[in-house]
This record gives structure tokens, sequence and C-alpha cells, in this order.
């Protein structure tokens, strides 16, 4: 019963997270973050996304050292930070080795487009 709670939660969490970067539309630095939610949410979000929306508690497109508190990039958010901002990125939370088969997936399935042309 607990399970079935906890993954319905899980799912209404994805959902609003999703709805909210959506409609957020604020100014100044933070739309292209909100921009970049938006397209990246769509029909079927990576599971890099999924976690960076699910670590990114206060939704400004961003992650803390102390949001990834306990997570797989606490340990190398120094590494991962390469602009040493002190935060992380959609796109340097996503270049984490624990996200590789999300970028390898993304990467077989835009192979097949370019090999359905016909040859003559």
């Amino acid at each position: 019963m607990k399970t079935r709670t906890l993954i319905a939660l899980a799912v209404i969490a994805g959902f609003a997270a999703t709805a909210q970067a959506g409609g957020d539309k604020t100014s100044g630095a933070s739309d292209k973050p909100s921009s970049a939610s938006a397209a990246s949410a769509g029909s079927s979000a990576s599971g890099a996304e999924k976690m960076f929306q699910a670590l990114d508690k206060n939704r400004d497109g961003f992650l803390t050292r102390e949001e990834v508190k306990g997570s797989p990039h606490d340990k190398d958010f120094a590494t991962l930070d390469k602009d040493r901002d002190g935060k992380l990125s959609r796109e340097e939370h996503a270049a984490a080795p624990e996200h590789a088969s999300d970028k390898a997936a993304s990467g077989a399935s835009s192979a097949p487009s370019g090999g359905s042309k016909p040859k003559y």
C-alpha cells in the first residue's frame, strides 16, 4: 500500500513540476531555463530531466549544492559544475556519468531517421 502511495505522489509531483515549468514565465535571466524546461519536459522526459526536476526544489532552473545533498551528484558536484558558478545547469547535470544511458538512448533514437532514406 505504501509503495502505491509513493508512486502516485511521484507521478503527481512530476506533473506539477512539468505544469509549473511550462507555465512559469518570469522576466530576466530565468526565461531561458523555463523555456528549456518546457521543451525538455515534452512527451517523454529523460531520466536526467526527471531527476533534475525532482532535485530543483525552488524551481529556478539550477541545482545548488544544498539541493543535490543525498543524491548521486553530491560527491561530484565540483566536477560537474564546469563554469564554477556554484550551481548546476540542466546541461551540467545531464553530463553526469549517471546519465550516460540517457545520452545513448537519445542518440539511438535519432539514428534510424538518417538510415530510413530509400537507396536507389
